[in-house]
């Protein structure tokens, strides 16, 4: 029997483009977004078996991950057989945006590549990643994104060590407040005609604006006019966009299903106070998670990813 584990950051695409290759590992996106800590952590238990089997759980309850299964069929192939139980943890919800499905697949399989002993680097893994995300049409950038950690900028399309993801200076004493609103599935934005076609035309604007300054502070306005002329936004995800506002938090964004801003780690209380009031939490450590009892909301809290997944 092997115990070995894996984690990755979350991540908020603040942008993107969408880029079909002529083969998956050329498939992928361009753009920039934040990585949060908080993000996933995988244990594995991995014993010999008669067959491949994986179980994975999230949280303490089963999970059925496609995305998950992919990466294990396919790190698996022409090994011994074994049978895996993986146990992961995170403060974040899937389907709201927070790149969950890559952080999940990826980790898992840091985890498993260290249980079993094969030898892959970080990029090899992650291309395992990656392309179980196009397989099953999850995400087309995550995985780079968490690999490179921080605040990062996408110039290039593929998998890792075939695109091109750098981390970027900046983002020291600064935190992410988000509020998951309402799910939605990835595959519909990154397939569906309509939304690709606004998604890269604004994209490619966005990627333009950026580029020219590389700052934490043109990121946010750049990425609300993004994903407000994707045209995701609908009244209630606009709705909590202004309380974020009133809270004091400059230029929030929302982002497919969740709305979300930075502000320094030092008005972070100030903040919690002002949109959880009258209940007035107190934040004790990053990551947190709190609950608002008025909307039933929950308000998470994450320091910026120093480094990438590990």
């Amino acid at each position: 029997m092997a115990l070995a584990s894996g984690y990755s950051p979350a991540h908020i695409t603040a942008f993107f483009t969408v880029h079909n290759g002529v083969t998956p590992v050329k498939t992928g996106s361009t753009g920039a977004g934040i990585c949060l800590d908080g993000g996933v952590s995988t244990s594995v238990t991995v014993e010999p078996s008669e067959s491949m089997a994986l179980t994975l759980f999230a949280n303490g309850s089963p999970l059925d991950s496609p995305t998950c299964m992919s990466l294990f069929r396919n790190m698996t192939s022409g090994e011994r057989p074994i049978s895996a139980i993986a146990k992961q943890e995170s403060i974040f919800p899937v389907n709201y945006g927070y790149g969950l499905s890559a952080a999940s697949a990826l980790s898992l399989g840091l985890a498993l590549n260290r249980a079993m002993g094969l030898g892959l680097t970080r990029d090899q893994v992650g291309v395992h990643a990656h392309l179980a995300e196009v397989e099953n049409m999850t995400g087309l950038g995550d995985v780079s994104a968490e690999l490179a950690g921080g605040i990062e900028l996408r110039d290039k399309p593929g998998a890792p060590g075939f695109g091109r993801a750098v981390r970027l200076s900046g983002g020291v004493g600064m935190a992410v407040i988000s509020t998951p609103v309402m799910s939605f599935p990835t595959r519909t934005m990154i397939t569906e005609k309509a939304y690709v076609d606004r998604i890269n035309r604004h994209g490619r604007d966005a990627l333009a604006a950026f580029s020219a300054s590389m700052d934490l502070e043109d990121l946010m306005p750049i990425s609300r006019h993004f994903w407000e002329s994707v045209g995701l936004m609908n009244g209630e995800m606009a709705g909590v966009v202004r309380q974020f506002e009133d809270a004091g938090i400059r230029s929030p964004s929302a982002k497919k299903g969740l709305v979300f801003g930075v502000v320094p780690l030092d008005e972070v209380q100030k903040v919690a106070a002002a949109l959880m009031s009258p209940k007035k939490p107190v934040v004790e450590g990053l990551p947190a998670k709190l609950r608002d009892p008025r909307s039933g909301r929950t308000l998470l809290i994450s320091g910026i990813a120093k480094e990438g997944a590990s």
